[in-house]
This record gives C-alpha cells, structure tokens and sequence, in this order.
C-alpha cells in the first residue's frame, strides 16, 4: 500500500470530519484516545499505509499526556533498578525527539545536590554509566562540582552539609505542541483524526471485535465505524 502523504495536513471543517466519519468504509485500524500514545500510533499507522481513524472524548493530549514531568528522560531511575534495556532504549528514543522535534524539545541541564559524601562516587557512577549508554547520542558529560560550584548552579540550594553536586543531561520538551504536531503529521498521511467524539460500545460480530460506535459530543450524532483492529 502507498502512504497517503501531503505537504500540508488536511484543512477540513467539522462537518466535513463528521460526513467522512458516516461514510461506509472499513479502516484497517480505529485508535480510541488521543494521547501520545494514540497519537502515536495513528501515525505510525498511517505512514505505513494504513487507512486509520482516531476517535477522542476530549482535546487532545487532554489527560495523562498533559500531565506529564515535561521532560524528554532516558529513565535515570530505571537504571537504579538495574531495567539497563530500557534505558538504553529510552535514551536512543529521547534523541530521535530532540533531533526531529528541535522546535518543541531541546537538552536541559540537571544539578544533583549531594550532602553526604557517599552521595558524590555513588550517583556519579550511575550518571556517567547513563551517559555511556547513550553514546554518541549522549547530550553532554555528567561533572563532578564542588560545593561552590553547586551553589552557583543552584541558588535556593539549602547549604547545611553541602558536599558539592552532580550535574547530568537529559531534555525537556512541549508535551501539548508535540502531541499536535503527530496529530497534524498524522493528518498529513491520510489519518482521520477526532476530538470531541466519545467511544460508547465495541461492535463485535460472531465474537471478534469487528468496530465500534462513536457519538459526537456536540451534535449527538451516532456512527458505526467498520475496523479490522481497535
């Protein structure tokens, strides 16, 4: 199947999105919720070729994907609990973002404030195992500070037993800009995306999910969508 791919995403009223949605059509696959992760699907989905239809209650991103820390994190606390194919995953994907998104992520620097002296060897090793698990897509060194160096950086830092820091890199990025642009991109390769369209029953025909009907929230209006997948 081809990619249905435009330079610009489609510009299409809500009655337009809503007639497209009571047209008889089966999709390939009908995603409910859009978040980051439905989001994210729907285009993965639809620049493989896939016919998709992503159905949401609410604005987009409006729950947990808006909620979140603002970060793009390879999961330091992960490798605390030894899950290093995770991090090592994590890490690769956090570049993918700062490399693709430049205009919504970029690199942030983080100060660790250490107050005993075990503190310092201890989450320095950890970091700078971070940083080695990253490679070449690392966002900078992990450093060693001294007390001073650590106040300097962090100027509300309580002093009391202040033993110095350890600064490491991760990034930071828009969650709500982000999750528009996979929307918008989605768009782009043919997905029909819609807010503000509640999920009320999964069809099942001889007990295989087989659709779903949606009701518009603003109009009342009811569809029975057709999909392969939910």
């Amino acid at each position: 199947m081809q990619t249905r791919h435009t330079d610009e995403p489609r510009t299409s009223s809500r009655p337009e999105i809503l007639k497209q949605l009571s047209e008889s059509k089966k999709y390939d696959l009908a995603i409910i919720g859009g978040g980051a992760t439905g989001l994210g699907v729907a285009l993965d989905a639809a620049a493989r070729g896939l016919s998709v239809v992503l159905l949401e209650s609410d604005d987009f991103a409006k729950g947990t994907s808006s909620r979140s820390t603002k970060l793009v994190h390879g999961g330091v606390r992960y490798l605390a609990q030894g899950n290093v194919p995770l991090v090592y995953e994590a890490v690769h994907e956090r570049a993918t973002i700062l490399h693709n998104a430049p205009h919504i992520a970029q690199p942030l620097a983080f100060v660790m404030p250490c107050y005993k002296f075990w503190e310092l060897p201890f989450f320095g090793a950890g970091l700078v195992l971070y940083d080695l698990l990253a490679g070449k897509r690392s966002l900078g060194r992990t450093r060693f500070l001294s007390k001073a160096r650590t106040r300097e950086r962090l100027t509300n830092v309580h002093p009391e037993n202040l033993k110095g820091g350890v600064q490491y890199w991760d990034g930071q990025f828009d969650d709500a800009r982000l999750a528009l642009a996979l929307a918008r991109t989605a768009a782009q390769h043919g997905a029909l995306l819609v807010n503000y369209c509640r999920v009320t029953e999964i069809v099942h025909t001889q007990q295989r999910v087989s659709g779903l009907i949606a009701q518009d929230l603003e109009t009342k209006q009811e569809f029975r969508i057709q999909a392969a997948c939910v």
